[in-house]
């Protein structure tokens, strides 16, 4: 009966090509929600409650990092697009992974430029990292400029990918690979070498601390969030050969949400919704969040498959030229808040931090909308 499901659901060969709608909405989704997110943790008391408070704010980062549509799906979303490319080549993917990597450290430098002028200017170095305020200012310039960014991390995972399907590596050897690196990240995840310099270089790969234990560059470690574009290359392998795309959301979503219900317990008894999405809780994620993130991540997209068919064009337009100038809108709003932050408050009210999310999208989103205009001319 299972193989007559299989047969009936899946083509031996292609049947999805081009733009898949749902796909574009939650990558606008997901940009829209990282936005808001970087916004409401440089400018609300966040910045500065220990991480392990209950305040208010801590209590919103907590369910904003929880919610799997955000950077979890959008990374997911990565990996499935990779599929719908007009050439899938592992030696292109490679490139373009590399290329990523580069721009991710341009990002830094764009990021922390106005804190060194401003330093240069008035004596004062303003950074993203209120909560190291401890820390000397060389300090937070090296964590700045080695912060592991999220292109960074794509990139790495595209050469991954790339590699994989360079070498036509089977579904069942990924599989053991992630699942190899998901262990493994169990036992090295905060391992100090007592070098901050290997420290920081190894923290590209798992998380690690530099200078004091307590600060770090490790952000989107690999082994941390490598699960996330392979699960959804995987998963992409069979949504493109799917003879009817509702009904394979509908029931892969379904059994995803029922195996999410004992990962959900065990983590309520683990204490992973208290510090798991909180701080480095968030980037340097285990295995538990990994599987939990996993297959909400997979709901959310189908659920957004199934919203969208009723919402009306005009109104998913917005996440479609969202999700089409993602980059753009990525660099250019963290440049802005680069900006930002050296001369307005880090502690404002909540309608304050709505005002400057809102502001700063419309102009990001208008900004995005013209570069991209000017590079299709």
């Amino acid at each position: 009966m299972a193989f007559e499901w299989v047969d009936d659901m899946f083509s031996d060969e292609r049947t999805l090509y081009g733009r898949q709608k749902e796909l574009d909405v939650v990558r606008g989704l997901s940009v829209l929600l990282m936005v808001g997110a970087h916004v409401f943790n440089q400018f609300t008391p966040l910045t500065v409650e220990p991480a392990a408070s209950e305040g208010f704010f801590s209590s919103i980062a907590r369910l904003t990092g929880a919610f799997p549509g955000g950077a979890q799906c959008f990374m997911m979303v990565m990996g499935i697009l990779i599929l719908f490319s007009t050439k899938v080549d592992g030696k292109t993917l490679m490139k373009r992974g590399a290329i990523l990597i580069v721009a991710g450290f341009v990002l830094e430098f764009m990021r922390i430029l106005p804190g060194i002028i401003n330093l240069m200017v008035t004596g004062n170095l303003v950074s993203f990292y209120p909560e190291y305020s401890y820390a000397e200012d060389w300090q937070l310039i090296v964590i700045t400029l080695f912060w592991q960014d999220i292109l960074i991390f794509a990139g790495m995972a595209l050469i991954f990918l790339g590699l994989v399907i360079h070498y036509d590596l089977s579904d069942v050897l990924v599989i053991l690979m992630v699942a190899a690196i998901m262990v493994a990240n169990t036992f090295l995840a905060g391992m100090d070498t007592g070098n901050d310099v290997l420290n920081i270089i190894l923290g590209y790969f798992w998380g690690t601390t530099v200078f004091d234990g307590f600060m770090t560059t490790s952000r989107f470690p690999f082994f941390s969030w490598i699960v996330y574009p392979v699960a959804g290359y995987l998963i992409g392998k069979w949504l493109i050969r799917s003879r009817r795309k509702g009904e394979f959301y509908k029931t892969i979503g379904f059994w995803f949400l029922l195996l999410s219900i004992p990962f959900t317990i065990i983590g309520l008894f683990t204490g992973m919704f208290v510090d798991g999405f909180t701080g480095l809780g968030f980037y340097h994620q285990g295995a538990l969040i990994n599987i939990w993130c996993t297959l909400l991540s997979f709901d959310w997209i189908a659920l957004v498959y199934f919203i969208s068919k009723k919402v009306p064009e005009k109104y998913l337009a917005h996440t479609y030229r969202w999700s089409r100038n993602i980059t753009q809108i990525y660099v250019l709003h963290f440049v802005i808040l680069a900006i930002f932050i050296q001369f307005l408050p880090q502690s404002v009210n909540i309608i304050g931090c709505v005002v400057i999310y809102l502001s700063l999208f419309a102009a990001v989103d208008g900004l995005s909308e013209l570069i991209s205009r000017g590079m299709r001319h």
